[in-house]
């Protein structure tokens, strides 16, 4: 899976967060999504964040 793509199942996530949310109120739901969110958001800091933190300490060299 490429950056862009979990990006975007990321933003898609957080809208059923929220509607679940705000509008459904439906708490158990909501946490059920921000968990998988969490979990999304941590697959997308080790895949796409470290390799851009790698490449800007070597240009910090």
């Amino acid at each position: 899976m490429d950056c862009e793509k979990l990006r975007n199942e990321i933003e898609d996530k957080r809208r059923e967060m929220y509607q679940a949310y705000l509008i459904d109120q439906n708490y158990s739901n909501a946490l059920v999504k921000s968990q998988e969110l969490d979990a999304m958001l941590n697959k997308f800091r080790t895949m796409c964040q470290k390799p851009f933190m790698i490449a800007m300490s070597m240009i910090m060299l």
